[in-house]
């Protein structure tokens, strides 16, 4: 409908506006008249302007879906009226004065874009893209319902309790796409929150606004939203949980595959030195004994490996500087150590020989 054509009587019916109100009321009919014809006149371009800013918050990862309007003129005007009602709890002083040429810079929803996300803390990545393209007329608002858990990194945000419930990111941000500056109101919130008050902008607004059993139902509706979003956050974590365990055994596996790899080349230079030791000479009770010993140990860790080839585990020996290594290149080291002892030893029972004197003749 042209608001050129839009009658008083008419236009309190049609919004539940009544005479006391009107009365009531900081505004001349004319203005208000003004404003809408304006604002109509310039539809257009205000939608391009939000085509626009939907464009560019889509290109952000953690933007579901993006929905954007152009304030209809009588909403407009209707809500011009109930903010400079002297007395009512809709009362804006800054609506004081508001006219055909200041209209633009005092109502910053004239242009709104919803961008939504499906899970909770995806808000922050979706602040951070936000606010690094464009600047905020006022420091953002977070509204949350009474009763909400509030974060430490929410810091940057306005955080206020909203009246009905509704739960969203609320920014002003300021443009100039043509010869005038234009305010936008962008609102983030999760599906589900989305869900609910689209539903409860549709019941309550405006005719059952007062209705006690209405506003009952719509916080139990509230409560199971915030309910949701809370389910899709656990589910994310327990996703990432499982991820993060899949990723964990398998750096296990890879592991325990290695250290096995180490563990049959140390048994096999086990083997090795043995045989080396065995056909060595000059060998003693003691050392016979030792190496006796010792082979009961390899063959007991062949077992051991051998039995537990399936399993993502295998026997570490701790050497005491906060490393681990596999038991075999452990009895590897001490063994090798034995060797090098036992030659030690072979070599100090050689009999020295001494030179022959000479005899002077």
């Amino acid at each position: 409908m042209k608001i050129q054509n839009l009658e008083l009587e008419f236009f309190l019916e049609k919004n539940n506006i009544s005479a006391d109100d009107w009365n009531s009321s900081d505004i001349e009919w004319q203005t208000l008249m003004d404003i809408g014809i304006d604002h109509q006149s310039k539809e257009e371009q205000r939608k391009e302007t939000a085509e626009l800013f939907a464009r560019i918050i889509q290109r952000c990862s953690k933007v579901h879906s993006v929905r954007w309007r152009v304030k209809d003129s009588e909403h407009l005007m209707e809500k011009i009226v109930r903010k400079t009602i002297n007395g009512a709890d809709s009362f804006n002083s800054d609506y004081i004065g508001i006219n055909k040429d200041n209209y633009h810079e005092i109502i910053t929803d004239l242009v709104g874009i919803r961008a939504l996300h499906l899970f909770k803390d995806d808000c922050l990545e979706i602040d951070s893209y936000l606010c690094g393209i464009w600047n905020t007329k006022e420091k953002p608002t977070y509204y949350v319902r009474d009763g909400d858990e509030t974060k430490d990194e929410l810091e940057q945000f306005d955080v206020k309790q909203h009246p009905a419930g509704y739960r969203s990111l609320h920014y002003v941000f300021e443009s100039q796409p043509l010869n005038q500056i234009v305010y936008t109101e962008v609102q983030v919130r999760t599906i589900f929150e989305e869900g609910w008050s689209e539903i409860d902008h549709k019941i309550r607004y405006p005719n059952f606004s007062d209705n006690p059993q209405i506003s009952y139902f719509l916080r139990i509706f509230n409560r199971l939203a915030g309910s949701a979003d809370e389910m899709g956050s656990f589910v994310k974590e327990l996703v990432n949980e499982f991820e993060s365990t899949a990723r964990d055994l398998e750096a296990v596996k890879k592991e325990n595959e290695a250290f096995k790899k180490e563990n049959d080349k140390n048994i096999a230079e086990i083997d090795r030195l043995f045989t080396e030791l065995d056909s060595s000479n000059g060998k003693h009770q003691s050392q016979t004994n030792l190496i006796k010993d010792l082979k009961a140990q390899v063959e007991k860790l062949k077992a051991q490996t051998q039995n537990s080839a399936d399993k993502v585990h295998i026997t570490r020996h701790s050497t005491g500087s906060g490393k681990t290594t596999t038991t075999s290149a452990h009895l590897l080291k001490l063994l090798g150590q034995y060797q090098y002892n036992a030659e030690v030893e072979q070599k100090s029972k050689r009999p020295t020989v001494k030179p022959k004197s000479v005899k002077k003749t």
